[in-house]
């Protein structure tokens, strides 16, 4: 699979935002580099406007300097990405539901899928082998990890 371009990067701020990483922060373009696996050199073209990134690049920086990737890119949502237990602190109570449950509270609101994990998500999971489980299964097995719990089945 051929990398994705950003071509709409310069519009967006993006090489002003990267370059207050790389030289107005704690992190050095060394830190960065080495965090990331970015050559410098190709650090520096993207904060200087001259490359355009690759989406897999932004993504990195972005978890190495903990912010949003959307935010780094293109200046949308908010800058710091929330942690899963302060994404999943408001469904705490479905940690003790079945996947029936589950389910059917879903139902109930009229959606599909649970607001936090989503089916695209679950099917990427499958995709890489990394769960068996059907989709209500897998959100019950995610929500009570995330509150570092036994999910009910």
């Amino acid at each position: 699979m051929n990398p994705i371009l950003i071509n709409s990067y310069s519009s967006s701020g993006f090489a002003s935002r990267l370059k207050a990483y790389i030289y107005g922060s704690c992190y050095t373009p060394h830190d960065i580099s080495i965090g990331t696996g970015i050559p410098e050199k190709l650090l520096a073209n993207y904060a200087n406007g001259s490359t355009q990134p690759f989406l897999s690049d932004i993504e990195k920086i972005a978890r190495f300097v903990q912010v949003n990737p959307a935010w780094l890119a293109f200046r949308i949502g908010e800058r710091k990405l929330p942690n899963e237990a302060e994404l999943i602190f408001p469904y705490r109570e479905e940690a003790s539901l079945s996947t029936e449950q589950l389910e059917d509270k879903s139902r109930q609101a009229g959606k599909s899928e649970h607001p936090l994990f989503n089916k695209t998500t679950w099917a990427f999971s499958i995709s890489e082998e990394d769960t068996v489980l059907d989709y209500w299964a897998w959100v019950a097995l995610r929500i009570g990890r995330a509150l570092g719990q036994c999910p009910s089945h």
